[in-house]
């Protein structure tokens, strides 16, 4: 339902433009010409930081961006494509946080943790990524979504499956799923933004900052997820 009134907004959007500038040759739009897809793609980031990815159109990202529709429709074609390339880049920006911390002498425990680290700060800024993922997943007829998953999914697992066999291997891992590992793990680290609203008063009656609650949360994944797959000594 949220996605029909999502593409409803946008139909009803472009009847409207298209009374006020009539016909027009197709290309980039006139003006906001300093205004790029990148831009864009960060505007429209942004705008998801609040708003639910169903309930996205592209008439609402236009409006929060303060461009015309048509730029929009020039840059992506439709909301999908838009959808697909916000992912592109919230992934990307993901895998970088990793990267940068990552460092191939660690351990198998030590790599899981940086991962709990990086998803429990990631999901706190981007707490409609998931659900990014799942609409996206929804948009099976576009070539360029299902790759989009495809490759996602795939360069996923295949970390993680390399992760779960140097654990296996050094005897601090048990040889479980992969697959489940790292969707037993999101879920756990994106249920922190939840956490950090809801976070109970200290000893001292304060409520306790955002950094000391991610601190605790992370301690607390760390110790509900290694009890589970790490291995019997």
């Amino acid at each position: 339902m949220a996605r029909a009134s999502a593409d409803s907004q946008d139909k009803k959007a472009d009847r409207k433009s298209a009374a006020k500038t009539g016909s027009r040759s197709k290309g980039r739009p006139a003006g906001k010409r300093g205004i790029g897809k990148e831009h864009l793609i960060e505007k429209t980031i942004e705008l998801l930081r609040t708003v639910p990815p169903e309930k996205l159109s592209l008439s609402m990202a236009a409006r929060h961006a303060g461009v015309h529709l048509t730029l929009f429709k020039y840059y992506f074609n439709d909301r999908t494509r838009l959808l697909v390339d916000v992912a592109r880049n919230l992934s990307r920006e993901l895998g970088e946080g990793v990267a940068a911390t990552e460092k191939s002498d660690q351990t198998a425990i030590e790599r899981l943790r940086i991962r709990i680290d990086a998803m429990v700060e990631f999901f706190f800024v981007n707490p409609f990524y998931h659900r990014l993922m799942v609409e996206i997943i929804g948009e099976d007829s576009d070539p360029l979504a299902t790759e989009l998953i495809d490759i996602w999914m795939t360069k996923t697992l295949d970390i993680y499956r390399e992760i779960i066999d140097e654990g296996v291997e050094e005897g601090s891992l048990r040889p479980v799923d992969p697959y489940f590992t790292f969707i037993a793990m999101m879920a756990l680290c994106e249920q922190y933004q939840h956490v950090s609203r809801l976070a109970q008063p200290g000893v001292s009656g304060k409520k306790p900052s955002a950094e000391e609650t991610a601190k605790r949360y992370k301690a607390y994944v760390y110790d509900l997820l290694f009890q589970g797959v790490a291995a019997e000594k």
